[in-house]
This record gives C-alpha cells, sequence and structure tokens, in this order.
C-alpha cells in the first residue's frame, strides 16, 4: 500500500512529533503557570491574545505553503534540483515581502492594541509587550515558511521537529531562569522570542545544504500560481482558528481570555496527538495521486480514517473526564478569576473532536490539489463560527464561542467527507456516516464510565491525577478496542499487522548493528 520510503520517512516524522510535542507541552504548562502565578490572569490573558492578532498577518501568506509544496511533489519525486531550487527562491523572495510587511504590522499594532485592550496596566507595559511577542513571529514569516514547506513536500518534517525541540528546551530554560531571577514579562518574553527567532534562520541554512538547492537560481513565479485557489481555504482557517479569542477579547474581559487559553491548551494539545500521525500523509496522497495509485489511496483512507476515529475516540474520551481536575490543580491559588467550567469543557473537548474527525479527508483533498472545489465549504464554516459566537456570548459569555465553534467543525467535517466521497474515492456516505456515529457513542460511553469511576475534583493532588490519567487512557483503549473488534475488525487486524511489522524491522536493524559492531 505505501512503498518501504514512504513508511520510514513518515515514522521518522511520527516519533520526532511525539517529542517535540511532549516537549512542546511540558514547556505550555510550566511557562504559563509560572506567568499565572507571578504576574497574574490578565497578563495571561494578553500574552495569547497578542499572539493571536499577530497571526492574522498570515493573510499575506495565504496559499503560499499550500501551492509551494503541491509545486515541488514532481520535481521532488524527479530529483530535480534545479526546479526545487527555483521553487523556493520564489517561495523565499514572497515571503521576504511579507516579513517586512510584518515589521509595519507589529509597530502599528503595539500603538493600538493598548488602547482597546481592557487591563489596568500602564500603556508603555502592554506595547513593549506586544514588540517582544511579534519578533518570533517575524523569524518564522522571513524565514521558516519556506523551507518548512519543502520539508513537508519530501515528508521530512522531522528535520524541523528537531530544530523545534532544540528552540523550546532552551526558551524554557532561558524563561524559567529569568522568571525566578525576577525580571519583567517585557524582558522573558522578548529573550525567548529572540530562541525563536534563531530556529528558522539556522534550519535555512542547514536544509539548503541538505537539499543542495542553489542560490542564484531564477524564481519560478508559476509555483506560486495555484496560491489563489488555496486563498478562500487560508483565509477562512484563519478567521475560523481566531473568532473565539477575538470574540472574547471585544466582548468580555481580558481575564476571561486566559480562561480560555487555559483551556484552549488542552484541547489543542490533545487535537495535537492526532497531528502527530498525520504529519507528511498529505505528501504521501499527493504521491500516489501523482502516480496514478487510486486503490492504494482507497485502501489507505480506510485505514487511515479508522485509525483517526479510534484515536480521537481515546484522546478526547481521556479528555473529557480529566480536564477538570487538571484545571482546578493548575490553576490552584489563582482566584481572580473562575477557572472550573464543566459544560464549557465538554464543549470545548467535543468541538475540537469533530475537528480531528477531517484529517484523513484534509490529507486527501491538499494532497491531491483540489482547493478551488472545496472552498465554499471553509468560506461557510468560518461563516458559522463568527454568526453563532457573537450571538451567543452576549447571553452565554465564554461557552458561547464553544457552542459556535462545534457547529461549525461538525458542519466543515461532513462537507469534508461528502467531497471525497463524490469526487476523489467513491465508498458510500453511509461510511462516514456509520464511523462518526460509532466514534460519538464511543467517546460517550468512556466518558460517562469513567467519570463515574476517576472524577473526583475535591482534595485532588498531582499523584493522584497522574494516576487517574493512566487509568483513564487504559480504560479508553479497552473499551475502544471492544468496540473495533465489534464493528471493525479487518482495520483492527491491519493495524496489529503493520505495529508487528514495525517491531520487527526495528529488531532487524537493532540486530544488524550490534552484529557489524
Amino acid at each position: 500500500m505505501i512503498n518501504s520510503s514512504r513508511t520510514n520517512k513518515q515514522t521518522l516524522n511520527i516519533l520526532t512529533s511525539i517529542i517535540f510535542e511532549v516537549v512542546t507541552v511540558i514547556s505550555g504548562l510550566i511557562l504559563p503557570r509560572l506567568i499565572l502565578t507571578h504576574f497574574g490572569s490578565a497578563y495571561n490573558g494578553i500574552i495569547s491574545s497578542t499572539t493571536q492578532f499577530l497571526s492574522a498577518i498570515s493573510i499575506l501568506t495565504l496559499g503560499v505553503s499550500g501551492s509551494t509544496r503541491a509545486a515541488l511533489y514532481k520535481p521532488l519525486s524527479k530529483h530535480d534540483v534545479n526546479s526545487v531550487s527555483s521553487i523556493v527562491r520564489a517561495t523565499e523572495l514572497y515571503m521576504h515581502k511579507v516579513g517586512y510587511c510584518l515589521l509595519l504590522y507589529i509597530i502599528i499594532l503595539s500603538i493600538l492594541y493598548p488602547l482597546f485592550v481592557k487591563t489596568g496596566f500602564n500603556y508603555s507595559d502592554i506595547s513593549l509587550l506586544v514588540v517582544a511577542v511579534g519578533i518570533n513571529s517575524f523569524g518564522n514569516y522571513f524565514y521558516g515558511t519556506t523551507y518548512l514547506a519543502l520539508l513537508s513536500a519530501d515528508q521530512r518534517i522531522y528535520i524541523s521537529n528537531i530544530f523545534s525541540i532544540l528552540s523550546t528546551i532552551l526558551a524554557l530554560v532561558i524563561s524559567i531562569i529569568l522568571i525566578n531571577i525576577g525580571y519583567s514579562i517585557q524582558t522573558i518574553k522578548l529573550t525567548s522570542s529572540i530562541v525563536f527567532f534563531l530556529k528558522p534562520f539556522i534550519q535555512k541554512i542547514y536544509v539548503v545544504k541538505f537539499f543542495k538547492l542553489k542560490k542564484n537560481c531564477l524564481p519560478d513565479n508559476n509555483a506560486l500560481s495555484k496560491r489563489k485557489e488555496v486563498l478562500a481555504h487560508s483565509i477562512a482557517n484563519i478567521v475560523h482558528d481566531n473568532t473565539d479569542i477575538i470574540v472574547l477579547t471585544v466582548f468580555c474581559d481580558v481575564k476571561i481570555v486566559s480562561v480560555y487559553t487555559i483551556y484552549n491548551f488542552i484541547a489543542t494539545t490533545l487535537k495535537k496527538i492526532q497531528t502527530i500521525f498525520t504529519n507528511g500523509s498529505e505528501a504521501i496522497f499527493g504521491n500516489m495521486w501523482a502516480k496514478g495509485e487510486r486503490e492504494d489511496i482507497r485502501k489507505g483512507l480506510e485505514f487511515y480514517e479508522f485509525f483517526i476515529m479510534k484515536l480521537v475516540s481515546i484522546v478526547f474520551s481521556s479528555g473529557i473526564i480529566l480536564i477538570l481536575p487538571f484545571v482546578s490543580l493548575y490553576t490552584k491559588g489563582v482566584n481572580d478569576v473562575e477557572y472550573v467550567l464543566p459544560l464549557y469543557s465538554i464543549f470545548i473537548l467535543i468541538a475540537q473532536a469533530f475537528y480531528s474527525f477531517r484529517a484523513p479527508y484534509v490529507s486527501l483533498v491538499q494532497g491531491v490539489g483540489h482547493y478551488k472545489e472545496t472552498r465554499n465549504g471553509a468560506i461557510l464554516e468560518a461563516f458559522i463560527n463568527i454568526f453563532i459566537s457573537v450571538i451567543l456570548v452576549r447571553y452565554l459569555g465564554i461557552l458561547g464561542v464553544a457552542i459556535g465553534t462545534l457547529f461549525a467543525n461538525i458542519f466543515r467535517t461532513i462537507q469534508y467527507a461528502i467531497y471525497v466521497d463524490n469526487y476523489l474515492v467513491n465508498r458510500g456516505k453511509a461510511s462516514f456516516s456509520c464511523k462518526i456515529l460509532e466514534t460519538v457513542i464511543e467517546i460517550t460511553v468512556i466518558s460517562c464510565i469513567g467519570k463515574m469511576l476517576l472524577d473526583p475534583i475535591s482534595n485532588i493532588n498531582w499523584t493522584y491525577w497522574i494516576i487517574s490519567s493512566f487509568a483513564s487512557i487504559t480504560l479508553s483503549a479497552f473499551i475502544s478496542t471492544i468496540f473495533s473488534i465489534i464493528f471493525y475488525r479487518n482495520n483492527l487486524v491491519t493495524f496489529v499487522q503493520l505495529i508487528i511489522n514495525i517491531i520487527s524491522k526495528y529488531n532487524y536493524l537493532v540486530r544488524y548493528r550490534d552484529y557489524n559492531e
């Protein structure tokens, strides 16, 4: 189904992604907690809100990464260094222009943002914080996007992951030291941003040498010809991803943004667990499509779909069981706003679960380059999120934006699945519908059982929570396996065989290495 080269690269992508996500989670747990306890919820909310506003500059990059990856698939498969270099050069020149625009945007935001954000801090303190956070974004746009697109197209995300792991650890260590010494939040974020700024710069130097890219080649501007086709998707995704925090910033106190940040970190972390196993899948489907391997695509999608559904079931049911005890412990001693919100926690996790359901279909659609054909669904998703969130936030507060996100994600996931069935892999709509229904029932069953057994919030400590987390994951995996035996026995057998093959191959490599030593 997938050749050895694809499998080897994907295995490396997965392993390094797991390590990177573990490091990211640890950093994401430690730093916000230190900021909350040393500087308060307001500063934590300002940092999160500023980061989201800075991401708006990505409007200028809309479609660049997608069109670059699509253009690179063919020359990479033929090892055409000249064409690859020309495509990369065109993308790099465009991203340099975006970087300069971002500098101007940071200056404007640092002037205007302090005027409308609801805090009691000095204008200059907030303005400097915006600049400190913005430096990191500049490095990513000026150096990072171009070479990340190349690594992604060649299924070598693991290279970027390694650089990200090192920079995240370094930034975490430096930040902890500066906080304990007593430096200001502006100095801490500035130092951290400089570390992250260096990461894409060093990565560029390495990637240029690794791919033997030619520096003085003419840019292939035709490589960005599909950028307009990806444009609508990118705009819609930005609006959709940033709707919640922007609506909360405008209509609520900044401390509510801090509450959102804690829950969003958890939901995003769970979503990234799924992303670990999907990195590189777009390139795999794109390679298969270019070679006309339609039957392999069908088989790959079938297994990929089963794997994601089971993974989402285990991850998000465990999240529903553990999220409130975690938030209670994590925000202990922070009393300037209420953090334990039972109903909101369920809605935000279910919303992200439906987002994760679409992963196989998104990978296939983007791999074959069908951006234009699916753009209306992306636009409508963003509209649904904005419309419902703005209306409900006035009556339900933070819960209203979660409901808006949930309905938007449900719509978009169904739309993607229908498109794949109608135009790419005709399997019958009942296949997707049954999988979604079964997975929702599975999550409900696991969550209800788990909450009855493992969900005490009062008198809980970290030791009990860690034990409960292992217990909930075990419970989720056990129940999910039972459902798989009943409904998807063939897919389960295929999955077990794949794991056995990977382990056998690893053992062979170990024996080969030991023999040669």
